[in-house]
């Protein structure tokens, strides 16, 4: 009974004492703030495309023109004359502001350029719309508004403004993670375009700021802030952290040099002038544009549908070949039907099965020639003297014959006819197609159909033309209606603000020479078919 009590007693708990896994803290890291801050914003719906992931990358958030506003309101702005804005998407309401303001505005350069950073010029924001200026500032305009300066034509910077993911009251910036910001900052102050009296600023939203991060996370060529901007306050920090002193070649890998030719132009430089360069052996660099192809859950779908075809069809050619049909072919070199169906019964594979996609390949049009896919295989049928049925009783559709009519009214890009258009610009986000309608409405102008395209700040009326009449006179007296045309915008809940008019800018798109489309056709647009803006009915284009 004694050996049975002791084998019976519990033995002491030495794991109950250690709490459960899920009750430990969990290690706090820069990876695991991004993540935090991602996560915050994607579940309250902050980014203004909520079909783009915010993950892995500087967000953009609805707010981003307050925020901007707030900062060219701000002192330190009203006195920085030469301001250095990064790419991200957050900022470019701030290049807006300092083209508004009429700084000097000086942007990354090109991808893989030798060059410091480019300067933008002829963005006279009194000359050219919105949408104009913001091509501008993307270096998308013509090669005369912008000029990259290599590292022997610097000019000092007053304000530097990057993206962040995370920040702290005290200063710490926290980005996506590949360390570019912070390498460009250090080119930046070896080079002596940052000096100490640059100020280092930052745009983002509120939920991104907190109240304090870690020390222990930052590391001595970390890039600290001066001045932090939200779209409800600014943050002015008390006590400036330690900045980088420069490049830390020893970080570096030569493979880094490579992506940033910037470095590999400095490293051959002071080479020269005797100083001796040491570049860390291994390679630990990531980089941003590295990342794994992703496949949606659709085209992974379609993907493993055609192996399984493929994987179908080449088991039953196999099939055939074992059984010996290979040999029981016609004269003209092909297997009849009644001796696919018996070999396949015989042999004990399945008989050929009908192509299930066959009445939609029929069904499909060529753009280029009109002409649908049921009548060219037809006719080809017709010519070799083996006709078959077209769709099931070798009748034309309702569906094929509206079809033909559409394209036989359209250029060789698909698009109908359109005899003038109006190209309207400086169109905001905030701004709804149905106010430009209502407006439209009181002037007694009617376009056939408008194909807005808000994001880009533009849209296209489109007017009919009598044939006898020229572009100039009817362009004439539409502009002379569209005179003055003022939208008042009223700004989205989240951002903020009072209406305010906003006057838009009307041109007309000039033909091509020797052909019928316009110069510039509205692309990437949302073409608002039935949109005939009248007062009693709509009529479908």
């Amino acid at each position: 009974m004694a050996t049975e009590d002791q084998n019976t007693e519990p033995q002491p708990a030495v794991a109950a004492e250690q709490p459960p896994a899920e009750d430990k803290p969990k290690e706090v890291t820069k990876r695991s703030i991004r993540l935090e801050t991602w996560q915050k914003i994607k579940d309250q719906k902050l980014t203004p495309l909520r079909r783009f992931s915010v993950f892995n990358k500087i967000p953009n958030y609805i707010g981003a023109e307050k925020a901007a506003e707030l900062l060219a309101d701000t002192d330190e702005f009203k006195k920085a004359k030469s301001i250095k804005v990064n790419i991200d998407l957050a900022q470019e309401p701030v290049k807006l502001e300092v083209v508004k303001a009429k700084k000097t505005l000086f942007v990354p350069p090109a991808q893989k350029s030798p060059n410091v950073y480019a300067k933008v010029k002829n963005c006279n924001p009194d000359e050219l719309d919105v949408a104009t200026q913001k091509k501008i500032v993307k270096l998308q305009g013509a090669e005369d508004t912008f000029q990259e300066i290599d590292m022997h034509g610097i000019e000092k910077l007053d304000m530097v403004v990057v993206g962040s993911c995370a920040v702290s009251r005290q200063g710490h910036r926290i980005g996506k993670g590949n360390g570019y910001v912070d390498l460009d900052v250090g080119i930046l102050i070896h080079l002596g375009v940052i000096t100490k009296d640059t100020l280092i600023v930052t745009t983002v939203h509120d939920v991104q700021v907190y109240d304090t991060l870690p020390e222990n996370l930052f590391q001595s060529y970390d890039l600290p802030l001066d001045l932090i901007v939200t779209p409800t306050e600014v943050i002015r920090v008390s006590k400036r952290l330690a900045r980088p002193a420069g490049i830390e070649w020893k970080l570096l890998s030569s493979r880094r040099l490579e992506i940033v030719p910037v470095l590999k132009c400095i490293k051959e430089f002071e080479e020269k002038s005797g100083k001796e360069i040491e570049l860390k052996e291994e390679d630990t660099d990531v980089e941003s544009y590295q990342q794994k192809s992703r496949q949606n859950k659709r085209s992974f779908r379609r993907n493993q549908s055609a192996q399984r075809r493929r994987r179908r069809s080449d088991r039953r050619a196999s099939e055939k070949q074992q059984n010996g049909d290979g040999d029981s072919h016609d004269e003209g070199g092909e297997k009849t039907d009644g001796e696919a169906a018996e070999g396949g019964k015989q042999g004990g594979g399945r008989p050929p099965r009908k192509n299930r996609y066959r009445r939609n390949t029929r069904r499909s049009t060529n753009k280029d020639t009109g002409e649908s896919a049921a009548e060219k295989s037809e006719g080809e049928e017709k010519a070799g003297g083996d006709k078959e049925a077209g769709d099931g009783d070798g009748k034309k559709t309702g569906r094929d014959r509206r079809r033909r009519e559409r394209n036989s009214k359209s250029d060789k890009k698909g698009r109908v006819e359109r005899d003038l258009c109006i190209r309207v610009t400086n169109i905001t986000r905030s701004m709804r197609i149905k106010d430009l309608k209502q407006e439209l409405r009181t002037r007694d102008c009617n376009p056939i159909f408008i194909t807005w395209n808000g994001y880009h700040g533009k849209c296209y009326l489109h007017f009919p033309k009598k044939p006898d009449q020229a572009d100039e006179e009817v362009g004439a007296e539409l502009l002379k209606q569209l005179e003055d045309l003022t939208l008042t915008v009223t700004p989205r809940e989240k951002e903020g603000g009072e209406p305010k008019p906003v006057t838009l800018k009307c041109e007309i798109m000039k033909r091509k020479e020797g052909g019928d489309g316009d110069a510039e056709p509205a692309t990437n647009g949302t073409v608002l078919e039935g949109s005939r803006i009248e007062t009693t009915d709509v009529t479908a284009v």
